[in-house]
């Protein structure tokens, strides 16, 4: 064989080799995010997830999340995969553009997810899990999404901010204290053995905003999480109805306005009063995600989680 035969064979070697999934460096992720705002407010989860990820670099410290597109172009949309810290994936974001097809065949070939392991994919829209299901014969997994659908409510960053002159008697907010951290953390509908130190991130990166009376005892808080969206609005039992969850709520979006961001929030689907509460403030609905918890198939059918 000639060099230019040879030259060709390798081109063609390393071609072969290649994960169809391909890491786009930070510095293209404003490139990347700014391809969501052509299809708005029905691409916001993938902006604000950009968006926190690209605001807040420190967040890294925390959580290691690596960034692919197939093919390596950011026009066929992304796969974001967190790494614990034994590289193993316990999180995906699967996020399309315009061709979920091109998504679909560069998970089916791709080794950067280890689909032996248990995790979950996060904010999976109608089209994501119908892609999932055409995948699950082909990876050997099952993904059970039963009681995973959550509701979206967003404002834009243009909108008018709440008026919270009138703010409880008695109290203040300010951000989440170190030494209420387990509090906040063991009260979390999906907390973890990972989820103190998801917390613990957003303390350190001012995302967290906690009611406090005078006697600095927390009464209620909200966060904005990893992914961009608010998280966790929670009120302690006994200080319920006395309108402290929606304050806060609202001193959390004139917050983020004021930082020129927008403002994404879920609901699960049987949280009845939480829908209530952003349907009131004016949060418009833009349909709904699913949370799709995955898991290895057996060869005798059976499911397990290594």
């Amino acid at each position: 064989m000639n060099l230019k035969g040879m030259a060709y064979a390798y081109i063609f070697s390393v071609t072969a080799n290649m994960d169809p999934l391909v890491e786009i460096p930070r510095n293209k992720w404003p490139e990347l995010r700014d391809l969501y705002r052509n299809k708005w407010p029905d691409d916001a989860v993938a902006y604000c997830f950009l968006d926190t990820q690209i605001t807040y670099p420190k967040l890294t410290e925390y959580c290691n999340i690596k960034v692919y597109s197939p093919e390596g172009d950011i026009h066929n949309g992304f796969v974001a995969v967190y790494f614990n810290e034994m590289g193993e994936t316990y999180e995906v974001m699967i996020q399309l553009l315009d061709n979920i097809e091109i998504i679909e065949k560069a998970l089916a070939g791709s080794k950067v997810i280890d689909w032996t392991k248990a995790f979950y994919v996060s904010s999976a829209s109608p089209v994501v899990v119908e892609c999932f299901r055409n995948l699950e014969k082909k990876l050997n997994v099952i993904g059970n999404t039963r009681g995973n659908k959550a509701y979206r409510h967003f404002i834009d960053r243009t909108s008018k901010q709440f008026d919270i002159s009138n703010s409880p008697q008695n109290t203040y907010v300010a951000d989440l204290k170190p030494e209420h951290l387990h509090i906040v953390d063991k009260t979390w509908t999906f907390y973890s053995d990972r989820s103190y130190k998801m917390f613990e991130s957003l303390l350190k990166n001012n995302l967290t905003y906690v009611l406090y009376s005078t006697n600095d005892d927390p009464l209620a808080w909200i966060t904005i999480g990893w992914e961009g969206t608010l998280t966790h609005l929670y009120c302690i039992e006994e200080h319920r109805k006395k309108g402290y969850a929606e304050y806060i709520l609202k001193y959390a979006v004139n917050d983020q306005l004021n930082r020129g961001k927008n403002i994404l929030g879920y609901t699960l689907e049987k949280n009845a009063q939480a829908q209530k509460l952003f349907d009131k403030l004016n949060f418009e609905r833009i349909g709904y995600d699913t949370w799709i918890d995955v898991i290895k198939k057996c060869s005798r059918g059976l499911l397990h989680n290594e």
